[in-house]
């Protein structure tokens, strides 16, 4: 394939390509991230069941198995990916609730517990609009959730090197 006078691979083949030099982290990262922009699942899988005994097939199968499109972010990725590992109830990603404040979307939420959890990486507070006005907003959206019974568990990058307190955060949440 041609972009302008440059060759370049498939978003498919790119994905492949670079998940089998990835630890799985880093390729799960970027399989949700590939979906997300499109690629082709069938296509992936069709690939990845092409390189029998390759180097980093297994990263790259694993990767794709547990691909999820709906994942915003590497933060939201590795939150997944962590519950997962530690063997968590697993939350639905992107959960539209209504509040008197309006129509909201949480990273993850076990609705039945009325617990979510939201993944507050620094890109959400300082690159798309004035940082003050999104800590309001995002303090209205909270409070007015709250005012309904949802509880929510904030976790920043540091949170996911902390297992243990990740895991403990999540289990009070989950028996309020």
């Amino acid at each position: 394939m041609t972009i302008g006078n440059l060759r370049v691979t498939s978003l498919e083949r790119t994905v492949v390509d670079c998940a089998m030099l990835l630890s799985y982290k880093q390729a799960l990262v970027l399989m949700d991230h590939g979906l997300r922009l499109g690629a082709d699942r069938a296509v992936l899988q069709a690939m990845a069941d092409a390189l029998d005994g390759r180097r980093g097939v297994r990263n790259l199968r694993k990767a794709l198995v547990n691909a999820d499109a709906r994942s915003e972010s590497a933060g939201e990725t590795l939150c997944r990916e962590l519950i997962s590992r530690l063997k968590l109830p697993m939350p639905e990603p992107q959960v539209e609730v209504q509040s008197r404040a309006g129509r909201h979307r949480l990273d993850f939420a076990w609705r039945q517990a009325k617990v979510a959890l939201e993944f507050d990486g620094e890109i959400k507070y300082f690159d798309f609009k004035p940082t003050a006005e999104v800590i309001f907003q995002e303090r209205r959206r909270e409070k007015a959730l709250s005012e309904d019974g949802w509880r929510f568990v904030r976790v920043e990058w540091k949170h996911l090197f902390r297992e243990q307190e990740f895991k403990s955060r999540i289990l009070n949440a989950l028996r309020r």
